[in-house]
């Protein structure tokens, strides 16, 4: 099985950005095209969960007042 790596947010935008417009391009079979859009939605609900991630840190450093450099997904 394959290390599950951690993706960043603009590489997965990029990515995701490039399984759409290769879909939109056309020329791809059913399956690749079904392929495509699959991972395409996983991108997105990972970078979902990125986003809802740095909402709660915002709110968070909001809330308590406090600024802090430190990454805490």
């Amino acid at each position: 099985m394959a290390k599950k790596t951690t993706l960043g947010f603009e590489e997965g935008l990029e990515r995701l950005e490039a399984l759409v417009s290769r879909l939109e391009r056309g020329g791809l079979t059913l399956e690749e095209s079904i392929a495509a859009y699959e991972q395409g939605v996983e991108l997105s609900a990972a970078l979902e969960k990125l986003l809802e991630s740095g909402k709660r840190r915002v709110a968070k450093l909001t809330e308590s007042g406090e600024v802090t450099l430190e990454d805490n997904p």
